[in-house]
């Protein structure tokens, strides 16, 4: 079997928050978030054997608990399977950083007790089409052949899927000044997860966009959300959920 690879961080303390992980990254998405810092993943083919890249996670084994699949988006691959089982003759955990357009694949390896985390991105409210098509690049890019109304339909379903599963849960958005993430924004995103995610020890991130390296040129001089900005979010995200953390590159991760 091939995989499509990007590359792998042998040795990672960002990716699964309070543990040592491998990161796997691989190419292809059936998005375009015009804010997206690994854009040179979205396309293009570096196809690899399976067998080197579960010798990418065999090497790092002795240092690490954890594998992160990441992208690109991770779900498109079907090699994820076999690396999860393969991962977890390892002993190791598993997680998946994903945007949610693949819940079947995400039911599987639920299914097959082959993850052990979810890292799922809300974009923007899903209560606004129009809005999830602008940050996920419906109508800018070719590539995108989802319809605004698909992505969050399949988003809803993985976020199902990985609330029924009691397995841990990680729920994101990415804040971009004047682009995504104001306030109106982030209250009805966090009053979606208060109303339709039943696990209370969901975790809500939001996470500091860094323009300056995105794949639309005309976001790269926006300025970046300060932590304060941010942790102002946050506050706002709080009046809903319990767990509501946001992440900065000044402090890092703190808890709201």
């Amino acid at each position: 079997m091939k995989v499509n690879y990007a590359g792998t961080v042998p040795l990672s303390t960002l990716d699964w928050g309070g543990k040592a992980a491998v990161t796997l990254f691989f190419r292809g998405c059936p998005l375009r978030c015009p804010y997206c810092q690994n854009y040179p993943y979205l396309e293009g083919s570096k196809t690899v054997e399976l067998d080197s890249v579960k010798e990418q996670v065999r090497n790092s084994s002795p240092f690490v608990s954890s594998v992160v699949f990441s992208g690109g988006e991770p779900l498109m691959q079907k090699a994820v399977v076999p690396l999860a089982e393969f991962a977890k003759t390892l002993g190791l955990l598993v997680g998946i950083h994903t945007n949610g357009c693949y819940p079947e694949i995400a039911n599987e390896l639920v299914k097959r007790k082959l993850v052990d985390k979810f890292f799922i991105d809300i974009k923007a409210p899903l209560n606004s089409p129009e809005l999830y098509g602008k940050v996920a690049g419906c109508g800018k890019y070719e590539a995108v052949k989802k319809a605004p109304d698909e992505i969050i339909a399949s988003l809803t379903e993985t976020i199902e899927i990985a609330d029924s599963s009691g397995l841990e849960l990680e729920l994101r958005t990415t804040v971009i000044r004047d682009f995504i993430g104001n306030d109106e924004d982030i209250a009805s995103i966090a009053a979606w997860i208060s109303r339709n995610v039943k696990s209370r020890e969901v975790i809500y991130v939001l996470q500091q966009g860094i323009p300056e390296h995105s794949l639309q040129e005309n976001l790269r001089k926006t300025r970046v959300l300060e932590r304060e900005e941010l942790y102002e979010l946050g506050k706002i995200a709080k009046n809903f959920l319990k767990n509501v953390r946001i992440r900065t590159k000044e402090t890092g991760e703190e808890i709201i």
